[in-house]
């Protein structure tokens, strides 16, 4: 079977490919060369650095989530805009291991996508915002739901893997000494999904107290 040719594309769809076998920290230049069947050194006449090639990946995945047409409730009510955004940008991270990771802190490199920014700005604006407090209601909402998926992500790498348990946490607590964080160790090692509702729930109304809406 002839080697597919080394393109940029190429080296991004093995680093998804990679990320879903060892996760971010495994993708390294040496991997995706063994992988494509390459040297290293030929990658980067494709990708400058690792920071452009996930700059690239974070591309695709936040293209994904701007292709999505809001829906016509969400147009037409700024907190289910912010509602459904905030469980899509969950969804589609929880889709890829180390999805928040990989995504924060990175430079959109899609034009088309970048313009598509414009829209929920435009529906926070029209519901009454000026558009600063529409972006940085847009900024706080992704990084809620970012910082939250990178704790998910944490606590349950892969499914059915969990790096902390309840059992393990109430065995270094005291229910006497603390019954509360004894009582809550069920919460903090599995994080349900209904903390996360919670806490989607009380930015969007801090949001609407900020902004007199």
């Amino acid at each position: 079977m002839a080697r597919t040719p080394l393109s940029r594309d190429a080296i991004v769809d093995a680093a998804f490919e990679q990320l879903a076998e060892t996760g971010l920290d495994g993708i390294t230049a040496r991997a995706l060369a063994g992988r494509l069947g390459v040297r290293a050194g030929a990658l980067y006449y494709h990708v400058r650095d690792m920071t452009e090639l996930t700059d690239e990946m974070a591309t695709r995945i936040l293209r994904r989530l701007l292709d999505e047409p809001i829906p016509d409730e969400a147009a037409a009510d700024w907190r289910e805009l912010l509602r459904t955004s905030g469980h899509r940008i969950r969804t589609t991270l929880l889709s890829y291991r180390d999805g928040a990771k990989l995504v924060s802190g990175t430079t959109l490199l899609d034009d088309d996508a970048l313009r598509r920014l414009e829209e929920p700005v435009r529906v926070l604006a029209a519901a009454g915002m000026t558009p600063l407090d529409a972006q940085r209601a847009l900024v706080a909402l992704n990084a809620l739901v970012t910082g939250y998926v990178i704790e998910e992500q944490h606590r349950h790498p892969v499914p059915g893997e969990n790096r902390i348990t309840a059992e393990a946490r109430r065995a270094r607590l005291d229910p006497d000494e603390q019954p509360l964080q004894y009582a809550l160790s069920e919460e903090m090692a599995t994080l349900p999904v209904d903390t996360f509702d919670w806490a989607l729930e009380a930015l969007i109304a801090g949001i609407g107290v900020r902004v007199g809406l």
